[in-house]
């Protein structure tokens, strides 16, 4: 792990402290796990938006593809893949598998 210095804004801190109080935790370990769950939600819209798979997704956020799935479904994300995009990719490949035969 390494150190890193960072200038954070007072309402920022509050947060922080916040979470220390709450949960009874260290600062560096709220920190840590502000800065967690915001890389989460930051991976996941990029997800949403069909900007990184579900691959790419995983590997940032160092987890199981299964695990990264469920926290997605946690955050109400159930896939970037809509049902046109669907259609669209079986046509897609109905129409090459006829071209082959």
């Amino acid at each position: 792990m390494r150190a890193k210095a960072l200038r954070l804004p007072d309402n920022l801190l509050h947060a922080v402290k916040f979470a220390e109080k709450k949960e009874k935790l260290d600062e560096p370990t709220a920190l840590r796990k502000f800065l967690r769950l915001g890389a989460e939600k930051y991976v996941a819209d990029s997800y949403e938006r069909g900007e990184v798979s579900l691959r790419e997704a995983a590997g940032v956020l160092d987890m199981s593809t299964r695990d990264t799935i469920e926290l997605f479904w946690d955050l109400g994300i159930t896939g970037n893949v809509d049902a046109d995009k669907t259609f669209k990719a079986i046509a897609a490949v109905e129409k090459k598998s006829a071209k082959s035969r």
